[in-house]
């Protein structure tokens, strides 16, 4: 199996557990609303862009939103923790966060 059919059938199964539309994944992991939908129209995805996909999808089962709406997030491997008003906010605080974490 390729890249791109396994990233689309781990997407399929991550959807089934948290519902999110294909626009929300794309705009959320690689800031491009319509990825998932190319993604299954054919188009070729780099290892790269399949790593960053997962990896959102694997810090979004690790969420929780608190009574004031506050979204907290944590990377499983790294255990760095992020929070913001959305999934998204709070997502992209964890990368940015991981990306000061890694050497240069």
């Amino acid at each position: 199996m390729d890249t791109r059919t396994e990233l689309i059938s781990e997407i399929a199964a991550f959807q089934s557990k948290v519902k999110v539309r294909d626009s929300n994944i794309g705009l959320i992991a690689l800031n491009d609303p319509k990825f998932v939908a190319r993604l299954r129209e054919g188009r070729r995805c780099w290892p790269e862009t399949a790593k960053k996909v997962r990896d959102f999808m694997s810090a979004a089962y690790t969420h929780i939103t608190t009574a004031d709406g506050t979204v907290i997030i944590r990377d499983i491997a790294s255990g760095v923790t992020a929070s913001g008003s959305s999934l998204a906010e709070a997502y992209a605080e964890l990368r940015r966060l991981l990306a000061v974490k890694e050497p240069a």
